[in-house]
């Protein structure tokens, strides 16, 4: 069979949510650019298969609705990932398929299908079968649908659609080997150029993604987690030998990976051997590696990651306020936050790190105050305050749901004090946000040491990110 998969825009759709949500400021801060890895691994199960796949990035802009439209023919059924942020655009789109062709299957799969499910069919209602949870080995599955050797009924994981009525297939499987899995199908977008920050390229061309694990062992009360809503989801990482099989694969091909698991130095065992073996094997791959908690912090690790060519490292610290980490459940300290921060300087890497303002029911604006105070006060090269999200999967979220005071068909809801969902208004929330991050940008000391660091690391691009910032203002 030949499939088309499609990501579609990667930014927040002004159409789905609040206007108070984009700002002035919204376009300065840090987004991550990387391929579409959760179709990579699906077009990896296809292709192994054998099947053919062509995969269409739209969030790059190099191609547009219409020249999707055009290959459709081509193909013998359209696959979607899609966010919560995706969905209108993804309704419109799978609307023009249908009208173009109305036999060809289209199956969507991603975080807005595992959270809505039955939502996704009628929210996108010229979708076919709705796949929740991973979908390296259900894709296969209906291969074999397709190809008329499997009912839908007994397929692990999805919804589907049967006259007007929706169905549900057989429940959901979790994939406790993840070593089992083919690498992602990168050749499919070499056509792409990603990696970049706010149109400036911070590592090595060209750049790539991997993930080495799946879930989070921990449970911090605003994050939405699968395992809040899939039973049995639990934390799971593959092994340091498999992982670092696929860094020398990549190193032979790419300059640059980021690595984005929700928390890759949890088990500092597999950290250590994954480093280890780098600096064995002389890779000169560049990593970025997101997710990293402050409690991780140790300098035998830390300067094996320097060692291993870690450039880019991100902290969720959150809040400057110990009281409200504590009430995230986020285990750990100011004090560890201050460390991990400080080490990593000391190693050179550059920093990143994120903090929610307006966040949790006991957040006064002396604590905003203390947060952006504490973020000021730590050598961060990059910064992203964000206004306080109720997300479906979150405990928050749940919690509010069971208070009634969010509806459990809402995916994504800004903390509003209307709403009883903190002590701000959006409004407030974001003038907080832009107050923010003047302060943090605009010091005469952040400017200075940004001089300094460009050359010291050799990376003048900091400084070409930084004129762009202080244009903004």
């Amino acid at each position: 069979m030949n499939f088309l998969l499609i990501r579609c825009m990667s930014e927040i759709q002004e159409e789905t949510i609040s206007p108070f949500f984009t700002s002035q400021l919204s376009d300065i801060n840090i987004p991550s650019s990387y391929p579409p890895l959760g179709l990579l691994y699906i077009a990896s199960a296809l292709e192994y298969d054998g099947n053919k796949v062509e995969i269409i990035d739209l969030s790059t802009g190099k191609e547009t609705i219409e020249d999707l439209l055009i290959k459709i023919s081509n193909f013998d059924a359209v696959g979607f990932s899609i966010y919560y942020e995706d969905y209108i655009i993804v309704r419109k789109i799978t609307k023009k398929i249908k009208e173009f062709n109305p036999n060809i299957p289209i199956i969507t799969g991603g975080p807005f299908c595992t959270f809505m499910k039955n939502r996704s069919l009628t929210e996108i209602p010229f979708t076919d079968v709705c796949v929740t949870g991973e979908g390296e080995e259900v894709i296969i599955d209906l291969v074999r649908y397709f190809e008329g050797k499997k009912n839908l009924s007994d397929i692990h994981g999805i919804f589907y659609k049967n006259g007007e009525q929706i169905k549900k297939g057989k429940p959901l499987k979790i994939i406790k080997d993840l070593d089992t899995l083919h690498f992602p199908a990168r050749h499919l977008v070499d056509k792409y150029d990603y990696g970049k920050i706010s149109n400036l390229r911070l590592l090595k061309p060209k750049a790539t993604a991997m993930i080495t694990s799946r879930g989070c062992p921990f449970k911090c009360k605003f994050c939405a987690r699968y395992g809040n809503v899939i039973e049995g989801w639990g934390f799971r990482q593959r092994s340091a030998e498999n992982v670092v099989e696929e860094l020398i694969e990549i190193n032979e091909k790419y300059g640059s990976v980021i690595i984005y698991d929700d928390c890759f130095l949890a088990d500092k065992k597999r950290s250590h051997e994954i480093m280890d073996k780098l600096i064995e094997k002389g890779t000169s791959i560049e990593l970025m590696i997101e997710g990293i908690r402050v409690d991780s912090e140790d300098e035998e690790l830390y300067r094996k990651m320097k060692k291993a060519n870690v450039k880019l490292v991100s902290f969720g610290i959150e809040s400057g306020n110990q009281d409200v980490i504590d009430f995230y459940d986020k285990k750990f300290t100011l004090e560890q936050a201050r460390k991990a921060v400080r080490l990593s300087r000391k190693m050179g890497f550059l920093i990143l790190s994120t903090f929610i303002l307006g966040g949790s029911s006991i957040e006064t604006e002396s604590h905003i105050q203390n947060t952006i105070k504490f973020a000021c006060s730590l050598p961060i090269d990059f910064v992203n305050f964000l206004p306080m999200y109720y997300q479906q999967g979150s405990s928050f979220w749940l919690e509010e749901v069971k208070n009634k005071k969010i509806s459990k068909d809402e995916y994504t809801v800004m903390a509003d004090s209307r709403r009883g969902l903190g002590n701000f208004t959006p409004e407030e929330l974001v003038e907080f946000r832009n107050s923010a991050t003047r302060r943090f940008y605009l010091r005469p000391g952040y400017m200075f040491d940004q001089v300094y660091q460009a050359f010291l690391r050799k990376n003048f691009n900091l400084l070409k990110y930084g004129i762009k910032l202080i244009t903004r203002f």
